[in-house]
């Protein structure tokens, strides 16, 4: 009875009074933020997630390259590299959500951060994950504000000095405002969507860096050949698990940051290629 209070409190949030050390699981699973992190918990929000997949990671890339490919623009304002800054974030924001899709569908959240295993692991350790995740939220937005903030400067300089020259409709300024917004909106969800498996891989290997930490000590202290093998092939299981569960999309991406370095090498180099800051900004956002 002990065992499931305590199990309880570690994957649930508590009452209004006190916060639950991983309230911020709470938080990404609340319904402000559902919609943005692959929620498949029922058809209507696994229908939002891909409505929302669809609209930011294809629909807005392709119209953008369409419109503003801008090859009659004076050539500060020309776009030469803009097909592989826009196919490297929307492949790399399809790999990232089908895996999130596919993790949120077959375990949830909860389960696939090991949160329903803390509670056969010390105090010592949970304390120390629970600190591990609230890093790794901070992380995650040490990636991507910086990142994003060069982006808005670069888009909005782009949209308001390039004046009649960049295409509109009806209101010059209403129409690259909106359309300023919807890019940079493409552009941080799929970053988003990217650096977030990203950085639930290091959370779930950091887990199994504390539980060997943990083990050593036991194993220092303890005599216990049996307890000892039983913790050891526990802990080599689920970094089986994790192996299994990531190596497909740690395989993609190798592949794909590969062929787009390689991409991006050859048209910057490429005879007669006009590189500066305002025609490679993008690129070299993504490049970082």
């Amino acid at each position: 009875m002990a065992d499931d209070i305590e199990t309880e409190t570690l994957v649930t949030i508590s009452n209004g009074k006190s916060k639950s050390k991983y309230w911020i699981i709470n938080t990404l699973e609340s319904r402000s933020f559902s919609w943005i992190l692959v929620d498949q918990s029922n058809p209507w929000k696994s229908a939002l997630s891909w409505l929302m997949f669809f609209i930011f990671s294809i629909c807005v890339p392709i119209l953008a390259h369409i419109v503003y490919q801008c090859n009659t623009c004076d050539y500060s304002h020309r776009r030469p590299f803009d097909l592989i800054v826009q196919l490297s974030l929307s492949i790399c924001s399809t790999l990232s959500f089908i895996s999130l899709s596919a993790f949120a569908r077959k375990y949830g959240l909860r389960r696939f951060l090991f949160l329903d295993k803390l509670s056969d692991v010390s105090l010592k350790v949970r304390d120390a994950y629970s600190h591990q995740l609230h890093r790794s939220m901070k992380l995650l937005c040490s990636f991507i504000i910086p990142c994003f903030l060069a982006d808005s400067a670069y888009k909005i300089w782009w949209f308001s000095s390039g004046g009649n020259q960049i295409p509109y409709i009806y209101n010059i300024y209403i129409s690259h405002t909106l359309a300023c917004t919807l890019l940079l909106s493409s552009w941080l969800y799929r970053t988003s969507l990217f650096y977030l498996v990203c950085v639930l891989f290091k959370l779930t290997c950091s887990l199994q860096i504390l539980r060997l930490d943990d083990f050593a000590k036991v194993f220092e202290r303890k005599a216990d050949v049996g307890l000892i093998l039983m913790e050891h092939l526990a802990i080599r299981r689920t970094l089986r698990i994790i192996s299994h569960r990531f190596r497909a999309f740690i395989l993609s991406t190798l592949i794909l940051v590969t062929v787009s370095q390689f991409a991006s090498l050859l048209v910057t180099t490429e005879t007669g290629s006009l590189v500066n800051l305002s025609t490679a900004g993008e690129l070299a956002v993504i490049l970082l």
